[in-house]
C-alpha cells in the first residue's frame, strides 16, 4: 500500500513560521531536479504518522493542494531538541528511474553467546551503511545478526551484512561493524599510608605501652615496697 500525504503550498517565511508551528502545522520544502524548490506546509500529526511508517527511505506520494501526486522521500525532519516537535521537513522528489545514494540504518538482532557467557560488552563501530539503488529498492534498514559473536576474537564486518542484489553497498567490505570487548574489572581502591604517618603511629603505640607498664605494678616491685615499710 502506497503512503500518501497531502500538503499545501506555503506563503509564509522566516519568523512567520513560528506562528505556523503554533497552529500545529510544519513548514517544509519539496525539492528535486524536476520539481525545483516548492515551499509547502503539512499537518504535524499527519507528518509524524507518515514518518513512523516511511522513515527516510520509504516512498511517499506527495500531493500539493490536491494536485497530481509526486513520489518523494522524507529527506530530513528537524525536531525541537527538548520537546521533540517537528520544526521543518525536507521532501525530496524522486526520479524512480534513476539510482540514488542513501544512508540505511543498521538494526542489531539476535544474541551474542560471548556476551551471555563472559559478560562481554558489545561495541558497534557504525550504525548505518551507505548504499546506491533505485528509490523503490531502498531497504528501510539492514539486520545485523549478533549470534556469530561466539568469542572475544569474533567480529562482524560490512561484508557480513546481507543486502539484496538490487542494492550496492558503498562501504569498504572490510570495514568493522561490531565486535566485543572484555568486561570491565571493578577497581579496588588501595589506601596508601605515608612513611611519616606510619612512624607517628608507631610512636603513639610505644607511648601507650609505656604508660600501661607504669600503671600496672610488677611482682618484684611490690616485694621491695613491703620490705621498706617493714
Amino acid at each position: 500500500m502506497d503512503l500518501e500525504i497531502a500538503v499545501s503550498a506555503r506563503d509564509v517565511y522566516g519568523k512567520q513560521n513560528r506562528r505556523l508551528r503554533s497552529t500545529g502545522v510544519v513548514p517544509g520544502v519539496l525539492f528535486g531536479k524536476k520539481a525545483g524548490s516548492i515551499p509547502v506546509q503539512v499537518d504535524a500529526k499527519t507528518l509524524d504518522a507518515i514518518y513512523r511508517e516511511a522513515g527516510r527511505t520509504g516512498i511517499v506520494k506527495v500531493a500539493i493542494d490536491g494536485g497530481a501526486p509526486t513520489s518523494a522521500i522524507i529527506k530530513s525532519l528537524q525536531r525541537h531538541p527538548l520537546t521533540g516537535k517537528a520544526l521543518h521537513v525536507d521532501l525530496f522528489a524522486l526520479d524512480l528511474t534513476h539510482e540514488m545514494v542513501a544512508d540505511i540504518p543498521l538494526v542489531f538482532s539476535g544474541v551474542a553467546p560471548v556476551i551471555e557467557q563472559e559478560s562481554a560488552i558489545l561495541l558497534a563501530a557504525i550504525d548505518h551503511l551507505k548504499v546506491r539503488a533505485l528509490p523503490a529498492d531502498l531497504p528501510s534498514s539492514f539486520s545485523v545478526d549478533l549470534s556469530s559473536l561466539v568469542d572475544m576474537d569474533s567480529t562482524i564486518h560490512v561484508r557480513d551484512v546481507l543486502a539484496d542484489d538490487k542494492v550496492t553497498v558503498l562501504n569498504d567490505p572490510d570495514e568493522l561493524v561490531a565486535k566485543v570487548t572484555p568486561p570491565r574489572e571493578e577497581e579496588v581502591e588501595e589506601v596508601v599510608v605515608a612513611e611519616g604517618e606510619e612512624a607517628a603511629e608507631g610512636e603513639e603505640g610505644a607511648e601507650g605501652e609505656g604508660e600501661a607498664a607504669a600503671e600496672a605494678p610488677g611482682e618484684g616491685g611490690s616485694g621491695e615496697s613491703d620490705g621498706e615499710s617493714s
